[in-house]
């Protein structure tokens, strides 16, 4: 029995194994009977192993585009996921919606679809499947088009606030790695550093946002007054010469943490980067999460 007792997680460190966090583990319990766990006498939930690998399941169910409210009787039927099978109609469905809402301009609809896909699916699967599609294609439409600019610029917009509210309630609680998230493009607006701010927030991490990043070089006093367990620099469009080639490696010889580059920038200047000692992730800020979140683990290990 004592081994037992032993082998019982709390919810947070359920949340942190899985990265599924405890608002979504409370909803899929209360909505569809899944993942049920064990209470104390005050009633907080403990889970055992074998409820960490059902919700290794559902997120695999999920993964492939499995709506939860059908992963429910999956898991009751105990079907294992098939790796052949095809996605989902789930996410293109949510995708068309969201596209909609945008083309209508309608803030309202776009918040109570983010709201209700935010409570029932983990934060890093919204992101790969719903919102950096959404993103791509927005980005890869033409200029030109009578439209296209402002649909772009409202989602940007949308996008910003809906992260800056949810930062502003989990920052409070955060204790996680120390990490400075920085925009160095040079543009006033990065949206992979609000898709980026979201993953690692919900992960726990401590956030120091800079939207519009200075100099390369003055990093190394952020660092120096709030030392940091690593530093993301994102970015989307070129950089310039002196970013490159004398700011970006002074930093990296001046601060003791570990340096990453994430979004496009890591695809135009992938030689650049690396021979100024800092460690590429993707263009993707989901894989990018992932990536980051295993270096650390890695380093800590």
């Amino acid at each position: 029995m004592h081994t037992q007792e032993n082998s019982l997680l709390p919810i947070r460190e359920v949340a942190r194994a899985t990265g599924v966090n405890p608002v979504t583990l409370r909803a899929w319990e209360r909505r569809y009977g899944l993942v049920k766990p064990h209470r104390t006498p005050k009633g907080h939930r403990l889970y055992a192993p074998e409820q960490l690998q059902q919700i290794q399941q559902i997120l695999t169910w999920l993964e492939r585009g499995v709506a939860i409210s059908q992963v429910a009787a999956l898991v009751r039927e105990q079907v294992e996921p098939a790796p052949s099978l095809e996605r989902a109609s789930l996410w293109q469905h949510q995708s068309d919606a969201l596209l909609f809402s945008l083309a209508r301009f309608d803030n309202r609809q776009l918040a109570a679809q983010y709201r209700d896909l935010m409570g029932l699916y983990p934060a890093p699967l919204v992101c790969a499947q719903l919102l950096e599609p959404v993103l791509a294609e927005l980005e890869q439409r033409p200029a030109s088009q009578y439209g296209n600019q402002l649909e772009k610029q409202f989602l940007h917009s949308w996008l910003h606030s809906q992260m800056a509210a949810r930062l502003a309630m989990q920052q409070e609680q955060a204790q996680g790695p120390r990490l400075l998230l920085a925009n160095i493009s040079g543009t006033s607006h990065e949206p992979r550093l609000d898709l980026l701010s979201l993953l690692f927030s919900d992960a726990g991490f401590r956030l120091l946002r800079l939207e519009a990043c200075p100099p390369a070089s003055e990093l190394t006093l952020l660092h120096e007054r709030r030392p940091l367990d690593a530093m993301l620099l994102v970015g989307s469009q070129r950089l310039d010469p002196t970013t490159l080639e004398r700011d970006l490696p002074r930093l990296a010889g001046q601060v003791s943490c570990p340096l990453f580059a994430a979004g496009p920038i890591v695809q135009l200047h992938a030689g650049d980067l690396r021979d100024a000692g800092i460690t590429l992730l993707s263009s993707s800020p989901a894989l990018s999460f992932e990536q980051l979140q295993q270096a650390l683990a890695g380093d800590a290990a």
